[in-house]
């Protein structure tokens, strides 16, 4: 029975030949990350479907933000602990999942290079739109007043912790504060933990607006 370890080196060629030239490393399987704006780093995901199916999903990790997973908050400083702080999937726009996906089912090599074909260049357009913070918080308040047709933009955590920074970097403390308040009261987590602290007077060091 064919699985994605067999088609593991037709996606590293196909994705890897468009995204490492550039300068994007693959961090593991179907993962890239570029890091040449630092603070904010660039990540393109192969991301699985049901159906044993496959479709690129890209984003940003903004470089002041804190991962948060099981209550619990981490920072994002390297390559490799970094995360989407904005999340770009396009079938959460369309609901719908796209003939350019490949997968196992009548599987052959030409669905994995249409889907880099059609996909890369979209990512890298919406990279291009993001070359500093105040870039990021921009592009993260239009993606979060777009329609979406499966996972609300709200949907992923991470991006209700993230509005409240993009708050905090845009100069509206107060609201900003809230936000991050009201996450962790839903999510049972500490306001007061060290790293989200850290976190929150940093951001309001480097405020854009």
């Amino acid at each position: 029975m064919l699985t994605v370890a067999d088609i593991e080196p037709h996606i590293e060629s196909e994705f890897g030949s468009r995204l490492e030239p550039l300068g994007f490393q693959r961090l593991g399987e179907r993962k890239w990350v570029r890091s040449q704006k630092l603070p904010i780093r660039e990540l393109f995901v192969i991301g699985a479907l049901k159906g044993a199916q496959y479709s690129p999903v890209w984003g940003f990790s903004s470089g002041f933000v804190p991962s948060f997973r099981s209550r619990s908050f981490r920072r994002q400083s390297t390559d490799k602990n970094a995360i989407m702080d904005l999340v770009i999937d396009p079938i959460d726009i369309t609901g719908e999942v796209p003939r350019q996906a490949f997968g196992l089912i009548g599987y052959d090599t030409e669905q994995i290079r249409t889907c880099a074909e059609h996909y890369v260049p979209l990512a890298l357009a919406d990279f291009d739109r993001v070359r500093s913070l105040r870039d990021f918080c921009q592009f993260f308040v239009e993606r979060s007043r777009l329609e979406y047709r499966r996972f609300g933009f709200d949907m992923y955590v991470q991006h209700q912790l993230v509005r409240g920074f993009v708050f905090l970097l845009t100069g509206q403390r107060n609201e900003g504060l809230e936000q991050i308040r009201e996450l962790c009261r839903s999510m049972d987590a500490e306001f007061e933990d060290q790293v989200l602290s850290e976190c929150i007077r940093r951001a309001q060091l480097h405020t854009t607006a």
